[in-house]
């Protein structure tokens, strides 16, 4: 699903996750896409993001962004915002948590795409 500006890639990815499709929102990543973990540690390329999609799929995650800033040079985009989740965790209990998020974008001829993602802010030092 091509995305013509950084806000309707947020938006797309969030309506993918709350319909449960965790292989739409996949394809609106980069192939070498990271996920910056709070700790600092990553999580590397397509694959290993598509797995932690389905994990919040199947723990029936649901997702809002609230994108705040948009800073774009050329095909780069660095977007800042609220993420919210709402859904259970790994032991089936109720949880919501929200967080400040930053997220690199790049654009190519299919449109934008998710390029490196902290969800839970920029790990300390």
């Amino acid at each position: 699903m091509p995305t013509d500006t950084p806000e309707q890639l947020a938006a797309a990815f969030a309506a993918a996750i709350n319909a449960g499709n965790a292989q739409a929102a996949a394809e609106l990543w980069i192939d070498d896409a990271t996920i910056v973990q709070p700790d600092g540690a990553t999580v590397n390329g397509r694959s290993a993001v598509a797995a932690a999609l389905q994990a919040l799929v199947d723990n029936g995650v649901q997702v809002q962004i609230d994108v705040s800033n948009v800073f774009v040079a050329g095909d780069t985009a660095m977007v800042a915002g609220g993420l919210t989740l709402n859904g259970t965790n790994g032991q089936h209990e109720p949880f919501a948590q929200r967080s400040s998020s930053v997220v690199i974008y790049t654009r190519g001829p299919d449109g934008w795409r998710i390029a490196i993602d902290a969800p839970w802010g920029l790990p300390a030092g």
